[in-house]
């Protein structure tokens, strides 16, 4: 039997669920009462949009980030919308700049991920203010920042060593 090679669509198809299940996994560590019990939520979805926005962006798509915050939104409690409009903001400004990113060193794409981090903190504080009809500080976000942050570098080599061998092109 001669081997057959799969054909165009289905490697598109295998690779964004790919893509869905790790934004999915990312999301779900969210939700891990470790996190409540040290008192500090890392934003690890962020981690992964900004990776493949900048490196991989035919992989992911506004569809997945709009389905992935609907999720996300249910699991939070969040009024319907609030975190794709928040995800959607934060991807738009990364598709512009992501000339400019995707060939720099990396201690300046992570310096480039943290003032991502402050400005996605700026939005859900600017959206929330909204949603409660009164300013909420963004101080108390800036553990969660911190912590985000210092998890890129481990996150980055986690998502290339998982997924290398099924997105290689």
């Amino acid at each position: 039997m001669a081997y057959e090679e799969e054909s165009l669509v289905w490697r598109t198809w295998k690779r964004r669920l790919l893509t869905f299940l790790v934004l999915l996994a990312a999301l779900c560590l969210t939700l891990l009462p470790l996190w409540q019990t040290i008192g500090l939520q890392p934003m690890v979805l962020l981690i992964v949009v900004y990776y493949w926005t900048i490196h991989r962006p035919d992989l992911l798509t506004a569809e997945q980030l709009v389905l992935i915050s609907l999720l996300q939104d249910g699991l939070y409690a969040y009024p319907l919308g609030f975190s794709a409009l928040r995800l959607l903001v934060g991807y738009a400004l990364l598709i512009t700049q992501r000339r400019t990113l995707n060939h720099q060193r990396f201690l300046w794409i992570w310096g480039g991920f943290s003032v991502f981090c402050l400005v996605d903190a700026l939005v859900y504080t600017i959206l929330l203010s909204c949603v409660k009809q009164e300013w909420v500080g963004i101080l108390p976000l800036l553990p969660g920042i911190l912590i985000t942050s210092s998890l890129y570098p481990l996150s980055v080599f986690t998502i290339n060593y998982l997924v290398k061998k099924q997105l290689s092109c």
